[in-house]
């Protein structure tokens, strides 16, 4: 799968949709760093952008709105952070199972387990119980999709 970043309220890795488009893929995975480091969620860039493809996408939604917004807007999957409290991951995980969470820190990646939550976004083997992985760093992972070109400054 295909990584998608978007910065500074535009596509920056690929010149313009069309071009994403030659590449004759359904579905991108988008991170989406206005998100992830100004709070801003490029709403409109996730509509854009579903009319093509299946999006999973990476924005780290710190509200319910936040992650309610970019599922209207597109997203088939929203990956999390896994810095969020317990209570933020147990609502998240009331309103939809359509959730991912950076496999890092494994006290809350228990808890998101514990609560049904069963996709990961990694770069090592899953030590829980899921139905995928999207892996970013090309280790070979059972039940896991493979990203490409995934920026090395989200790798740690």
């Amino acid at each position: 799968m295909y990584c998608v970043t978007i910065k500074d309220k535009q596509v920056s890795n690929y010149e313009n949709i069309y071009q994403i488009l030659k590449l004759k893929v359904d579905s991108i995975f988008v991170i989406d760093y206005d998100a992830i480091t100004h709070r801003y969620l490029n709403l409109k860039l996730y509509d854009e952008l579903s009319k093509f493809f299946e999006l999973t996408v990476m924005n780290y939604p710190e509200t319910e709105n936040d992650l309610m917004d970019t599922i209207i807007n597109g997203a088939s999957v929203v990956v999390i952070n896994n810095n969020l409290t317990y209570s933020r991951i147990a609502k998240y995980l009331d309103f939809t199972q359509n959730i991912a969470m950076r496999y890092k820190y494994i006290d809350t990646c228990i808890y998101f387990s514990e609560k049904g939550g069963n996709m990961y976004l990694t770069d090592k083997e899953v030590m829980l119980p899921y139905t995928l992985a999207y892996s970013y760093n090309g280790f070979p992972i059972k039940d896991s999709v493979q990203l490409q070109n995934f920026p090395a400054n989200f790798m740690d």
